[in-house]
Protein backbone atom coordinates (compact mmCIF):
# COMPACT_ATOMS: atom_id res chain seq x y z
CA UNK A 1 0.00 0.00 0.00
CA UNK A 2 2.23 3.08 -1.46
CA UNK A 3 0.81 6.19 0.24
CA UNK A 4 2.50 10.36 -0.86
CA UNK A 5 3.29 12.08 2.65
CA UNK A 6 3.08 15.90 2.82
CA UNK A 7 6.53 16.39 0.78
CA UNK A 8 5.55 14.32 -1.47
CA UNK A 9 7.64 11.53 -0.91
CA UNK A 10 6.11 8.07 -1.49
CA UNK A 11 6.77 5.25 1.24
CA UNK A 12 4.77 1.70 2.41
CA UNK A 13 2.32 1.81 4.57
CA UNK A 14 2.88 -1.81 6.28
CA UNK A 15 6.84 -0.30 6.45
CA UNK A 16 5.95 2.19 9.14
CA UNK A 17 6.15 1.93 12.87
CA UNK A 18 3.92 2.57 15.55
CA UNK A 19 5.52 6.37 15.82
CA UNK A 20 5.86 6.99 12.25
CA UNK A 21 2.23 5.84 11.64
CA UNK A 22 0.92 7.99 14.38
CA UNK A 23 2.35 10.81 12.95
CA UNK A 24 0.81 10.16 9.11
CA UNK A 25 -2.40 9.98 11.01
CA UNK A 26 -1.91 13.11 12.43
CA UNK A 27 -1.00 14.71 9.05
CA UNK A 28 -4.04 12.50 7.44
CA UNK A 29 -6.38 14.36 9.59
CA UNK A 30 -4.93 17.81 8.92
CA UNK A 31 -5.54 16.70 4.98
CA UNK A 32 -9.16 15.82 5.91
CA UNK A 33 -9.64 19.22 7.61
CA UNK A 34 -7.90 21.23 4.10
CA UNK A 35 -9.73 19.00 2.03
CA UNK A 36 -13.49 19.65 3.54
CA UNK A 37 -12.79 23.18 3.81
CA UNK A 38 -12.16 23.57 0.05
CA UNK A 39 -15.04 21.44 -0.82
CA UNK A 40 -17.17 24.09 1.53
CA UNK A 41 -15.23 27.19 -0.48
CA UNK A 42 -16.04 25.90 -3.88
CA UNK A 43 -19.82 25.22 -2.89
CA UNK A 44 -20.26 28.29 -2.29
CA UNK A 45 -18.42 30.12 -5.02
CA UNK A 46 -20.82 28.40 -7.45
CA UNK A 47 -23.85 29.56 -4.98
CA UNK A 48 -21.88 33.08 -6.18
CA UNK A 49 -21.94 32.38 -9.80
CA UNK A 50 -25.07 31.16 -10.13
CA UNK A 51 -27.33 34.12 -8.42
CA UNK A 52 -30.82 34.04 -9.58
CA UNK A 53 -31.66 36.42 -12.10
CA UNK A 54 -35.17 38.36 -12.97
CA UNK A 55 -37.48 35.67 -14.32
CA UNK A 56 -35.87 32.30 -13.73
CA UNK A 57 -36.53 29.93 -11.42
CA UNK A 58 -34.23 29.20 -8.21
CA UNK A 59 -33.14 25.76 -7.63
CA UNK A 60 -34.91 24.26 -4.37
CA UNK A 61 -35.17 20.74 -2.49
CA UNK A 62 -38.54 19.66 -3.85
CA UNK A 63 -38.71 21.53 -8.11
CA UNK A 64 -38.97 17.91 -8.69
CA UNK A 65 -43.43 17.79 -10.21
CA UNK A 66 -43.36 14.12 -8.64
CA UNK A 67 -42.46 15.16 -5.35
CA UNK A 68 -44.47 18.37 -5.35
CA UNK A 69 -46.71 17.22 -2.75
CA UNK A 70 -44.12 16.58 -0.28
CA UNK A 71 -43.64 18.77 2.52
CA UNK A 72 -40.05 20.64 1.73
CA UNK A 73 -38.55 23.80 1.38
CA UNK A 74 -39.00 26.30 -1.60
CA UNK A 75 -35.14 27.60 -1.25
CA UNK A 76 -31.71 25.53 -0.37
CA UNK A 77 -30.86 27.62 2.74
CA UNK A 78 -32.20 28.79 5.78
CA UNK A 79 -34.14 31.65 6.38
CA UNK A 80 -31.76 34.73 5.24
CA UNK A 81 -29.64 32.98 2.69
CA UNK A 82 -29.55 34.00 -1.47
CA UNK A 83 -31.36 32.26 -3.60
CA UNK A 84 -29.60 29.76 -6.02
CA UNK A 85 -30.54 29.55 -9.95
CA UNK A 86 -32.79 26.35 -10.94
CA UNK A 87 -30.12 23.47 -12.52
CA UNK A 88 -27.31 24.50 -11.01
CA UNK A 89 -27.22 21.66 -8.78
CA UNK A 90 -26.98 19.27 -11.36
CA UNK A 91 -23.95 20.35 -13.18
CA UNK A 92 -22.38 20.72 -9.66
CA UNK A 93 -23.55 17.42 -8.57
CA UNK A 94 -21.90 16.09 -11.93
CA UNK A 95 -18.57 17.65 -11.97
CA UNK A 96 -18.52 16.37 -8.33
CA UNK A 97 -19.49 12.98 -8.89
CA UNK A 98 -22.52 13.09 -6.34
CA UNK A 99 -25.89 12.49 -6.51
CA UNK A 100 -28.43 15.74 -6.88
CA UNK A 101 -29.24 15.16 -3.29
CA UNK A 102 -25.81 15.30 -2.19
CA UNK A 103 -25.28 18.35 -4.05
CA UNK A 104 -28.36 20.10 -2.55
CA UNK A 105 -26.86 19.71 0.71
CA UNK A 106 -23.53 20.77 0.05
CA UNK A 107 -24.59 23.96 -1.56
CA UNK A 108 -27.21 24.38 0.91
CA UNK A 109 -24.73 23.84 3.77
CA UNK A 110 -22.19 26.35 2.72
CA UNK A 111 -24.89 28.83 2.24
CA UNK A 112 -26.16 28.68 5.59
CA UNK A 113 -22.26 29.00 7.33
CA UNK A 114 -21.84 32.37 5.44
CA UNK A 115 -24.81 33.89 5.79
CA UNK A 116 -26.36 32.47 9.09
CA UNK A 117 -23.26 31.17 10.74
CA UNK A 118 -20.32 33.29 10.05
CA UNK A 119 -18.11 32.71 13.45
CA UNK A 120 -18.87 28.82 12.82
CA UNK A 121 -16.95 29.57 9.36
CA UNK A 122 -14.46 31.17 10.57
CA UNK A 123 -13.32 28.33 12.68
CA UNK A 124 -13.95 25.92 9.79
CA UNK A 125 -11.22 28.07 7.51
CA UNK A 126 -8.80 28.32 10.67
CA UNK A 127 -9.38 24.40 10.66
CA UNK A 128 -10.31 24.77 14.51
CA UNK A 129 -13.41 23.29 13.29
CA UNK A 130 -14.31 20.22 10.92
CA UNK A 131 -16.10 20.73 7.94
CA UNK A 132 -18.44 17.33 8.71
CA UNK A 133 -19.08 18.94 11.78
CA UNK A 134 -20.09 22.60 10.81
CA UNK A 135 -22.57 20.63 7.61
CA UNK A 136 -24.24 19.00 10.28
CA UNK A 137 -24.43 22.33 12.48
CA UNK A 138 -25.87 23.90 9.49
CA UNK A 139 -28.34 20.97 8.59
CA UNK A 140 -29.52 21.34 12.28
CA UNK A 141 -29.81 24.83 12.63
CA UNK A 142 -31.36 24.99 8.93
CA UNK A 143 -34.99 25.49 10.25
CA UNK A 144 -34.59 28.06 12.42
CA UNK A 145 -35.20 32.02 11.93
CA UNK A 146 -32.49 34.43 11.10
CA UNK A 147 -32.62 36.01 14.22
CA UNK A 148 -32.52 32.35 16.28
CA UNK A 149 -29.58 31.30 14.17
CA UNK A 150 -27.48 34.32 14.54
CA UNK A 151 -28.37 33.88 18.47
CA UNK A 152 -26.82 30.55 18.33
CA UNK A 153 -23.64 31.35 16.41
CA UNK A 154 -22.93 34.00 18.57
CA UNK A 155 -23.39 32.01 21.77
CA UNK A 156 -21.38 29.12 20.09
CA UNK A 157 -18.48 31.38 19.43
CA UNK A 158 -18.19 32.70 22.68
CA UNK A 159 -18.44 29.88 24.72
CA UNK A 160 -15.53 28.61 22.23
CA UNK A 161 -16.53 24.97 22.87
CA UNK A 162 -17.32 22.69 19.88
CA UNK A 163 -18.47 19.33 21.62
CA UNK A 164 -21.61 18.23 20.56
CA UNK A 165 -22.68 18.49 24.05
CA UNK A 166 -22.55 21.54 24.01
CA UNK A 167 -23.92 22.24 20.38
CA UNK A 168 -26.75 20.36 21.62
CA UNK A 169 -27.72 22.73 24.39
CA UNK A 170 -27.69 25.93 22.81
CA UNK A 171 -29.58 24.72 20.12
CA UNK A 172 -32.21 23.65 22.21
CA UNK A 173 -32.12 27.08 24.16
CA UNK A 174 -32.70 28.72 20.85
CA UNK A 175 -35.59 26.79 20.23
CA UNK A 176 -37.33 27.45 23.60
CA UNK A 177 -36.22 31.00 23.18
CA UNK A 178 -37.14 31.92 19.65
CA UNK A 179 -39.71 29.10 18.71
CA UNK A 180 -41.24 27.43 21.61
CA UNK A 181 -44.16 26.68 19.26
CA UNK A 182 -41.57 23.61 18.26
CA UNK A 183 -41.08 22.44 21.50
CA UNK A 184 -42.49 18.98 22.01
CA UNK A 185 -42.23 16.74 25.62
CA UNK A 186 -40.66 13.38 23.49
CA UNK A 187 -41.93 11.75 26.66
CA UNK A 188 -45.50 12.66 26.73
CA UNK A 189 -48.31 10.95 25.06
CA UNK A 190 -48.89 10.60 21.08
CA UNK A 191 -51.86 11.61 20.03
CA UNK A 192 -53.96 11.54 16.40
CA UNK A 193 -51.93 13.39 14.75
CA UNK A 194 -49.09 11.50 15.10
CA UNK A 195 -50.90 8.51 13.28
CA UNK A 196 -49.59 7.04 10.13
CA UNK A 197 -47.75 4.03 8.56
CA UNK A 198 -44.61 4.02 7.03
CA UNK A 199 -42.85 1.37 4.82
CA UNK A 200 -39.06 1.64 4.09
CA UNK A 201 -37.68 -0.45 1.65
CA UNK A 202 -34.08 -1.41 2.93
CA UNK A 203 -31.49 -2.33 0.49
CA UNK A 204 -28.92 -3.19 2.74
CA UNK A 205 -25.13 -1.95 1.71
CA UNK A 206 -24.30 -2.59 -1.60
CA UNK A 207 -23.31 -5.81 -3.01
CA UNK A 208 -25.76 -7.61 -0.73
CA UNK A 209 -29.17 -8.76 -1.18
CA UNK A 210 -32.23 -7.53 1.24
CA UNK A 211 -35.72 -8.42 0.65
CA UNK A 212 -36.62 -6.80 4.02
CA UNK A 213 -38.20 -4.22 4.87
CA UNK A 214 -40.01 -2.10 7.73
CA UNK A 215 -43.43 -1.25 8.67
CA UNK A 216 -43.81 1.66 11.10
CA UNK A 217 -47.49 2.01 12.72
CA UNK A 218 -48.78 4.58 15.18
CA UNK A 219 -52.36 4.52 15.49
CA UNK A 220 -55.46 3.87 18.16
CA UNK A 221 -54.10 1.63 20.78
CA UNK A 222 -57.25 -0.63 20.57
CA UNK A 223 -56.94 -0.91 17.24
CA UNK A 224 -53.49 -1.73 17.13
CA UNK A 225 -53.86 -3.89 20.23
CA UNK A 226 -56.23 -6.28 18.63
CA UNK A 227 -54.45 -6.74 15.07
CA UNK A 228 -51.43 -7.52 17.64
CA UNK A 229 -53.48 -10.24 19.31
CA UNK A 230 -54.50 -11.69 15.56
CA UNK A 231 -51.05 -11.33 14.43
CA UNK A 232 -50.11 -13.45 17.78
CA UNK A 233 -53.03 -15.98 17.16
CA UNK A 234 -51.71 -16.55 13.06
CA UNK A 235 -47.57 -17.11 14.81
CA UNK A 236 -49.23 -19.57 16.83
CA UNK A 237 -50.84 -21.25 13.91
CA UNK A 238 -47.86 -21.29 12.18
CA UNK A 239 -45.89 -22.95 14.83
CA UNK A 240 -48.42 -25.41 14.95
CA UNK A 241 -48.41 -26.24 11.56
CA UNK A 242 -44.90 -27.09 11.94
CA UNK A 243 -43.13 -23.36 11.30
CA UNK A 244 -39.78 -23.35 13.26
CA UNK A 245 -38.72 -19.74 12.59
CA UNK A 246 -38.70 -17.58 16.15
CA UNK A 247 -41.85 -16.21 17.42
CA UNK A 248 -40.85 -12.79 15.89
CA UNK A 249 -40.13 -14.12 12.53
CA UNK A 250 -43.24 -15.84 12.52
CA UNK A 251 -45.06 -12.65 13.74
CA UNK A 252 -43.85 -11.04 10.27
CA UNK A 253 -44.41 -13.67 8.62
CA UNK A 254 -47.92 -13.64 9.72
CA UNK A 255 -48.73 -10.09 8.34
CA UNK A 256 -48.18 -11.70 4.92
CA UNK A 257 -50.80 -14.39 5.63
CA UNK A 258 -53.47 -12.10 7.10
CA UNK A 259 -53.20 -10.10 3.71
CA UNK A 260 -53.43 -13.09 1.77
CA UNK A 261 -57.01 -13.98 4.24
CA UNK A 262 -57.99 -10.68 3.76
CA UNK A 263 -57.46 -10.74 -0.15
CA UNK A 264 -60.30 -13.85 -0.12
CA UNK A 265 -62.76 -11.99 1.46
CA UNK A 266 -65.89 -10.48 0.09
CA UNK A 267 -67.09 -6.42 0.46
CA UNK A 268 -70.45 -7.31 1.12
CA UNK A 269 -69.40 -9.92 3.84
CA UNK A 270 -69.41 -13.15 2.26
CA UNK A 271 -66.55 -14.63 4.09
CA UNK A 272 -69.30 -14.74 7.13
CA UNK A 273 -71.18 -17.21 5.09
CA UNK A 274 -70.75 -21.27 6.78
CA UNK A 275 -71.72 -24.33 5.80
CA UNK A 276 -75.64 -23.57 7.02
CA UNK A 277 -75.72 -20.61 3.85
CA UNK A 278 -78.01 -21.39 1.47
CA UNK A 279 -76.22 -19.20 -1.23
CA UNK A 280 -74.28 -21.56 -3.67
CA UNK A 281 -71.14 -22.11 -2.94
CA UNK A 282 -69.82 -21.83 -6.83
CA UNK A 283 -71.00 -18.14 -6.44
CA UNK A 284 -69.40 -17.36 -3.18
CA UNK A 285 -65.93 -18.78 -4.50
CA UNK A 286 -66.09 -16.35 -7.83
CA UNK A 287 -67.51 -13.55 -5.63
CA UNK A 288 -63.95 -14.06 -3.51
CA UNK A 289 -61.99 -14.42 -6.61
CA UNK A 290 -63.72 -11.73 -7.71
CA UNK A 291 -62.99 -9.13 -4.08
CA UNK A 292 -59.10 -10.93 -4.83
CA UNK A 293 -58.46 -9.29 -8.41
CA UNK A 294 -60.24 -6.18 -7.04
CA UNK A 295 -57.93 -6.03 -3.97
CA UNK A 296 -54.93 -6.38 -5.41
CA UNK A 297 -55.47 -3.84 -8.46
CA UNK A 298 -56.83 -1.38 -5.30
CA UNK A 299 -53.79 -2.02 -3.61
CA UNK A 300 -51.75 -0.98 -6.89
CA UNK A 301 -49.00 -3.21 -5.68
CA UNK A 302 -46.12 -4.03 -8.69
CA UNK A 303 -43.19 -5.45 -8.42
CA UNK A 304 -41.36 -7.03 -11.44
CA UNK A 305 -38.32 -9.35 -10.25
CA UNK A 306 -35.81 -10.28 -13.65
CA UNK A 307 -34.17 -13.93 -13.23
CA UNK A 308 -32.61 -16.42 -15.43
CA UNK A 309 -34.57 -19.25 -15.20
CA UNK A 310 -31.60 -21.12 -14.64
CA UNK A 311 -30.70 -19.70 -11.68
CA UNK A 312 -34.45 -19.48 -10.64
CA UNK A 313 -34.49 -24.28 -11.13
CA UNK A 314 -30.50 -24.47 -10.26
CA UNK A 315 -29.48 -24.77 -7.01
CA UNK A 316 -27.19 -21.70 -6.09
CA UNK A 317 -29.18 -20.22 -2.99
CA UNK A 318 -26.95 -17.17 -3.44
CA UNK A 319 -27.65 -16.60 -6.73
CA UNK A 320 -29.94 -13.22 -7.02
CA UNK A 321 -32.77 -11.93 -8.61
CA UNK A 322 -33.99 -7.99 -9.47
CA UNK A 323 -36.43 -6.67 -7.79
CA UNK A 324 -36.78 -3.48 -9.26
CA UNK A 325 -37.49 -0.82 -6.58
CA UNK A 326 -37.10 -3.58 -3.32
CA UNK A 327 -33.81 -4.23 -4.55
CA UNK A 328 -31.53 -7.22 -5.09
CA UNK A 329 -33.17 -10.37 -3.37
CA UNK A 330 -31.84 -14.26 -3.50
CA UNK A 331 -33.48 -16.45 -5.97
CA UNK A 332 -34.63 -18.50 -2.58
CA UNK A 333 -36.33 -15.55 -1.19
CA UNK A 334 -38.44 -15.29 -4.81
CA UNK A 335 -39.08 -19.03 -4.49
CA UNK A 336 -40.93 -18.31 -1.31
CA UNK A 337 -42.32 -15.26 -2.65
CA UNK A 338 -43.76 -17.17 -5.02
CA UNK A 339 -44.92 -20.25 -3.18
CA UNK A 340 -46.75 -17.79 -0.28
CA UNK A 341 -48.04 -15.28 -3.40
CA UNK A 342 -48.74 -17.62 -6.97
CA UNK A 343 -51.96 -16.86 -7.13
CA UNK A 344 -51.30 -13.24 -8.18
CA UNK A 345 -48.18 -13.85 -9.46
CA UNK A 346 -47.44 -13.71 -13.54
CA UNK A 347 -44.74 -14.79 -15.38
CA UNK A 348 -43.64 -12.61 -18.70
CA UNK A 349 -41.31 -13.57 -21.41
CA UNK A 350 -38.26 -11.98 -21.45
CA UNK A 351 -38.74 -8.87 -23.22
CA UNK A 352 -36.14 -9.08 -26.93
CA UNK A 353 -33.75 -6.28 -26.13
CA UNK A 354 -32.77 -6.45 -30.14
CA UNK A 355 -36.14 -6.01 -31.33
CA UNK A 356 -36.68 -3.09 -33.62
CA UNK A 357 -39.38 -1.10 -34.51
CA UNK A 358 -40.38 2.27 -34.50
CA UNK A 359 -43.82 4.71 -34.66
CA UNK A 360 -44.91 7.93 -35.81
CA UNK A 361 -46.50 8.79 -32.48
CA UNK A 362 -45.08 10.39 -29.55
CA UNK A 363 -46.29 7.54 -26.35
CA UNK A 364 -44.16 4.57 -26.95
CA UNK A 365 -46.36 1.33 -27.63
CA UNK A 366 -45.91 -0.87 -24.22
CA UNK A 367 -43.32 -3.27 -25.82
CA UNK A 368 -41.06 -0.65 -26.33
CA UNK A 369 -41.01 1.20 -23.41
CA UNK A 370 -40.37 -2.12 -21.22
CA UNK A 371 -37.44 -2.90 -23.28
CA UNK A 372 -35.97 0.38 -23.02
CA UNK A 373 -36.37 0.39 -19.27
CA UNK A 374 -34.85 -3.22 -19.27
CA UNK A 375 -32.23 -1.59 -21.13
CA UNK A 376 -31.44 1.00 -18.89
CA UNK A 377 -32.18 0.45 -15.66
CA UNK A 378 -32.09 3.82 -13.96
CA UNK A 379 -32.09 7.27 -14.71
CA UNK A 380 -28.83 7.68 -17.54
CA UNK A 381 -28.19 11.25 -16.94
CA UNK A 382 -24.52 11.20 -15.26
CA UNK A 383 -24.27 9.68 -11.64
CA UNK A 384 -28.38 9.58 -11.13
CA UNK A 385 -29.08 5.89 -9.80
CA UNK A 386 -32.90 6.46 -9.65
CA UNK A 387 -34.70 3.29 -11.70
CA UNK A 388 -36.31 3.61 -14.75
CA UNK A 389 -39.51 1.70 -13.37
CA UNK A 390 -40.94 5.06 -13.11
CA UNK A 391 -38.71 7.08 -14.86
CA UNK A 392 -39.79 9.57 -18.17
CA UNK A 393 -38.90 8.09 -21.20
CA UNK A 394 -37.56 10.68 -23.02
CA UNK A 395 -36.63 11.31 -26.87
CA UNK A 396 -33.15 12.37 -27.31
CA UNK A 397 -33.73 13.66 -30.30
CA UNK A 398 -37.58 16.26 -29.46
CA UNK A 399 -39.92 15.09 -30.84
CA UNK A 400 -41.61 17.03 -33.46
CA UNK A 401 -45.10 17.19 -32.91
CA UNK A 402 -45.74 18.84 -36.47
CA UNK A 403 -43.57 16.60 -38.25
CA UNK A 404 -46.54 14.50 -39.41
CA UNK A 405 -49.03 16.77 -40.95
CA UNK A 406 -45.49 18.40 -42.97
CA UNK A 407 -44.68 14.68 -44.15
CA UNK A 408 -48.51 13.06 -44.63
CA UNK A 409 -50.40 10.51 -42.76
CA UNK A 410 -48.49 8.43 -40.54
CA UNK A 411 -49.74 5.32 -42.28
CA UNK A 412 -48.07 6.92 -45.93
CA UNK A 413 -44.84 8.16 -44.83
CA UNK A 414 -44.16 6.85 -41.45
CA UNK A 415 -41.37 9.18 -39.61
CA UNK A 416 -40.78 6.53 -36.78
CA UNK A 417 -39.51 9.43 -34.41
CA UNK A 418 -40.13 6.82 -31.47
CA UNK A 419 -37.71 3.86 -31.59
CA UNK A 420 -36.07 2.36 -29.23
CA UNK A 421 -32.54 4.19 -29.65
CA UNK A 422 -34.29 7.53 -29.87
CA UNK A 423 -36.00 6.75 -26.01
CA UNK A 424 -33.82 6.65 -22.89
CA UNK A 425 -34.81 6.95 -19.44
CA UNK A 426 -34.91 9.87 -17.38
CA UNK A 427 -36.14 10.73 -13.90
CA UNK A 428 -38.80 13.72 -13.93
CA UNK A 429 -36.29 16.21 -12.41
CA UNK A 430 -33.41 15.57 -15.11
CA UNK A 431 -36.15 15.21 -17.84
CA UNK A 432 -36.59 18.73 -17.08
CA UNK A 433 -32.57 19.66 -16.50
CA UNK A 434 -32.64 18.60 -20.16
CA UNK A 435 -35.49 20.17 -21.61
CA UNK A 436 -35.04 23.29 -19.83
CA UNK A 437 -32.03 23.40 -18.80
CA UNK A 438 -28.44 23.65 -20.31
CA UNK A 439 -27.88 20.11 -20.81
CA UNK A 440 -27.96 17.61 -24.36
CA UNK A 441 -26.60 14.31 -24.78
CA UNK A 442 -26.81 11.92 -27.22
CA UNK A 443 -26.83 7.68 -27.36
CA UNK A 444 -23.43 6.05 -28.74
CA UNK A 445 -23.74 3.46 -31.08
CA UNK A 446 -22.29 1.09 -27.70
CA UNK A 447 -25.51 1.95 -26.04
CA UNK A 448 -23.56 4.91 -23.80
CA UNK A 449 -24.87 7.97 -23.20
CA UNK A 450 -22.52 11.41 -23.95
CA UNK A 451 -23.76 14.14 -22.00
CA UNK A 452 -22.70 17.96 -22.38
CA UNK A 453 -23.28 20.63 -19.93
CA UNK A 454 -23.29 24.57 -21.03
CA UNK A 455 -19.65 24.68 -20.55
CA UNK A 456 -18.96 21.82 -22.66
CA UNK A 457 -18.23 19.33 -19.78
CA UNK A 458 -18.37 15.89 -21.27
CA UNK A 459 -19.57 13.13 -19.18
CA UNK A 460 -20.07 9.05 -20.55
CA UNK A 461 -22.85 7.20 -18.46
CA UNK A 462 -22.00 3.65 -18.81
CA UNK A 463 -23.75 0.54 -17.58
CA UNK A 464 -20.98 0.54 -14.64
CA UNK A 465 -20.90 4.06 -13.80
CA UNK A 466 -19.81 7.88 -15.06
CA UNK A 467 -17.06 8.85 -16.52
CA UNK A 468 -15.68 12.76 -16.78
CA UNK A 469 -14.20 12.63 -20.43
CA UNK A 470 -12.50 16.57 -19.55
Amino acid sequence: MIEIDARHVPYEVTDLDAGCLLAVISESRESALVLARRQLRLAYQWCVLNPVVDGCAAASWCDDHALASLDLDDVLGGAGTPTVAAFAAEEFAAASGVSRFGALSLLADALDLHHRLPRLWIKVELLEVPGWKARRVAELTRKLSAEAAAWFDLQLAVGERYGWPTIERLLAMAVAKFHPELICDKTGPLSKADWGVTLTHKHGPEGTASGTSTLDVVGDSLDLARFHDLVCEEAERLRRAGDVDTLGQRKAKALGSIAEVQDTLDFGGLDKLDHRSSVDRATVDRACRDRSRASTARRGLRVFVHTALADLFGTDDLALADADKLGPVLVTQLEDWLKRHGSIASVTPVIDLNRTGAVDRHDPPAWMAEQVRQRDPHCVFPHCTRSSADADLDHIEPYDSGASERRGPPGKTPLGQTAPENLAPLCRRHHLAKTHGRWKYQRTRDGNYLWTDAHQNLWLVTAVGTVQLN
